[in-house]
């Protein structure tokens, strides 16, 4: 955590290092104006580079002048552009790459030499005596000094995080504008898209059906005195049962006189066996040649046959229906994603596969080896937000945390289960969701509670008093120093954010 500190265009080093005194938090933010004249001076970055360093403080800076944010990083400052950047930023000083010592400018001269001499013993006695009392009041002053003011430390903590699951069912309503936690649900934004595919199945069921047709000879007997001619295409029957029709295939002419007699070639109408009769069946003409000539078969008619065939089923239909629907279904979340706003997503139990229209290229029992369909549908899905979606589970999971911990930001992940169902126009969707916590830990309160210990247990302390991911990194400035500063702000505390699986 951090606090922000906007300075005014007159600040000086006095106002601006009461102020960082005052802060509640060591981690600080100063917004520099453009015409802060302090800062833009050639010692200002300088002496607030010190001031931090001197108050145990962290300081970035949001800076607009070229001048401040070309120096800032010669003194160590993080620089930024605004306070959103700063927001999404894990920042602390680094170690400033020229002298930051401000030297006296003006040494007060030493004091002038006694006006009236004393004896040398006595001068002598005086002057060590002054000198012992100087020499002991500098070694206390820079005693009580090297504790204040010179040791400085930087505490790194990084607090343990705690898994929390959950699984639940939401409702996922496209009639509710907002997320409800009371009623576990989310709102959503309905879809409704046109599709279309096509898909070929092979046919499996085989039938016999009519091949060649049934050929063989007539004899025509001349009803009259004349010769009568009997054209090509001339339909002779059978009379018994159920007729079956053959024509004459070629011209031919009967000699005159009655009785006589003339050979025809003939073959059957109708393809298959069907066409196969016995001799003497053939023995009706049909139309006006009946009343000039007789006809009878005297061999049999042959050749009329079958052939086996794939054809198209009922059942061929109904599962290449099954086949496309479930390719367009399958399809359906592509189509659908053309349509969604940036952070959207379809819940896959959402889409709705509707057929509108389906045309095959094959009526039942129609000779066919392969089956064709094309189909179109309408596919409706639900778009839901990942933001509504993580803020309703990180709700339900914050319930679950025990007291002193906080979600980590972006610290919840949640997965769609299977099984989700409609109630109505409402989804119920089933929902496993893991968050990630972390103990809060107070930088100032960790300070105050490891001033002037030693370095080993101040360590001790904090792997007692917090969970804590690894042990705590200490850096004492100047190394080697045995003991923490024993004023609080000269302890900086930097809680950084443990890392979480994915």
């Amino acid at each position: 955590m951090y606090q922000v500190i906007q300075l005014q265009p007159g600040d000086d080093i006095l106002v601006i290092r009461a102020r960082i005194e005052n802060a509640e938090f060591a981690h600080l933010v100063l917004v520099v104006p453009r015409a802060c004249a302090f800062l833009e001076s050639a010692s200002g970055l300088q002496l607030l580079r010190r001031a931090a360093d001197d108050l145990g403080a962290q300081i970035a800076l949001v800076a607009y002048s070229e001048s401040v944010r070309e120096r800032a990083a010669e003194y160590g400052f993080p620089i930024f552009n605004s306070l959103r950047q700063v927001q999404s930023a894990h920042w602390k000083m680094q170690p400033p790459t020229r002298a930051t010592t401000i030297h006296a400018a003006n040494v007060p001269p030493p004091a002038p030499p006694e006006l009236v001499a004393d004896s040398f013993v006595t001068r002598i006695l005086r002057e060590w005596r002054v000198t012992i009392l100087a020499i002991a009041g500098a070694l206390a002053s820079l005693g009580v000094a090297a504790l204040i003011f010179i040791p400085t430390a930087q505490v790194y903590l990084i607090p343990a995080p705690m898994v929390l699951t959950t699984t639940t069912d939401i409702i996922v309503d496209s009639s509710n504008p907002t997320v409800s936690s009371a009623t576990r649900s989310i709102p959503a934004r309905r879809i409704l898209l046109e599709t279309s595919g096509t898909a070929s199945l092979r046919t499996t069921t085989t039938k016999t059906i009519p091949d060649a047709r049934s050929t063989g000879m007539v004899v025509f007997t001349n009803l009259r005195a004349e010769e009568t001619i009997v054209p090509q295409g001339v339909v002779v029957v059978t009379s018994a049962g159920v007729p079956i029709r053959f024509t004459t295939t070629n011209t031919v002419t009967v000699p005159s006189g009655v009785g006589a007699r003339a050979d025809a070639p003939i073959q059957a109408i109708d393809p298959g066996p069907a066409g196969n009769v016995k001799e003497l069946s053939i023995n009706a003409v049909e139309g006006s040649m009946a009343l000039l000539v007789r006809v009878i078969n005297t061999k049999p008619t042959a050749s009329g046959s079958l052939r086996p065939v794939r054809v198209v089923t009922e059942a061929d239909k109904k599962k290449l229906e099954e086949q496309l629907l479930a390719q367009l279904k399958q399809g359906a979340p592509k189509v659908l994603q053309s349509a969604l706003k940036p952070n959207e997503f379809v819940p896959p139990d959402s889409v709705l596969v509707d057929p509108t229209d389906r045309l095959f290229d094959r009526a039942v029992d129609e000779p066919a080896d392969v089956l064709n369909l094309k189909m179109s549908a309408d596919v409706f899905g639900l778009g839901v937000d990942k933001d509504d979606l993580n803020l309703l589970m990180g709700t339900i999971l914050q319930r679950q945390l025990p007291a002193g911990y906080q979600l980590l930001q972006n610290g919840v992940k949640v997965d769609m289960m299977a099984g989700g169902k409609y109630q109505g126009i409402q989804l119920r969707q089933p929902i496993y969701a893991v968050g990630y916590a972390a103990p809060q830990l107070d930088p100032s309160k960790v300070a105050s509670a490891l001033q002037g210990k030693s370095v080993d247990d101040a360590k001790k302390y904090l792997a007692s008093a917090a969970q804590l991911a690894q042990p705590a990194d200490i850096r004492v400035s100047p190394p080697g120093w045995p003991l923490m500063p024993v004023l609080a702000f000269r302890i900086a505390v930097f809680i950084e954010t443990p890392t979480v699986g994915k």
